[in-house]
């Protein structure tokens, strides 16, 4: 267990209570003395870790990534089998993004520098591809997984990777209408075409 310093336990008061405050009236309709009410702050404490209110939403934005891939790899931690493993990862990756979904769509709304957002994106396509190959190493490895060389692998998880996002995508934008059941009903007739 990480013990945190009282700075990190502040930073991370101030920006629990900014992302409950982004997602119900956006980034540019929040202000900094409103973050600091939410969080009984003064003022001049959020200057002390933050340069701005678009530096605390940066902040909140990697906050969440962080949160979900810690969530999605606890469950897929759970399973033995790569087949298993996978099926957990698209469903819990989903669940947890549709949980979220508003603040998503703040970031596509507000006025998020697109460099910034290029580089959020970038970052944690590549933690998640590096996180599939590891997926698909340990099939390898077990035997479970047949018919990918093994110099293939990172494809296969760019090309998974890719039309899951497509997915979680189309869910954010359409309201989070792509219900669970059947996205669990598409992963259960995908996941297993790896294993023939």
């Amino acid at each position: 267990m990480t013990i945190l310093s009282k700075d990190e336990i502040i930073k991370n008061e101030i920006i629990g209570e900014a992302q409950k405050l982004f997602c119900q009236f956006g980034v540019k309709k929040t202000t900094m003395d409103e973050i600091a009410a939410a969080c009984g702050k003064a003022k001049s404490t959020l200057y002390h870790y933050f340069v701005n209110k678009e530096n605390v939403f940066e902040e909140v934005i990697e906050f969440e990534m962080i949160n979900l891939r810690k969530h999605v790899k606890d469950h897929v931690e759970e399973y033995k089998t790569v087949k298993d493993k996978l099926r957990a990862y698209t469903i819990e990756f989903h669940k947890e993004v549709i949980h979220k979904a508003n603040l998503y769509r703040i970031v596509k709304i507000e006025n998020i520098s697109e460099s910034k957002l290029k580089d959020l994106f970038y970052r944690m396509m590549e933690y998640e591809e590096s996180y599939i190959v590891r997926i698909l190493e340990d099939g390898l490895d077990s035997g479970e997984l047949k018919g990918i060389d093994r110099n293939d692998i990172s494809l296969f998880a760019k090309i998974f990777l890719a039309a899951f996002y497509g997915v979680v995508k189309y869910a954010v934008e359409t309201d989070g209408t792509l219900d669970e059941e059947k996205l669990i009903k598409a992963t259960d007739f995908f996941v297993p075409k790896l294993f023939v």
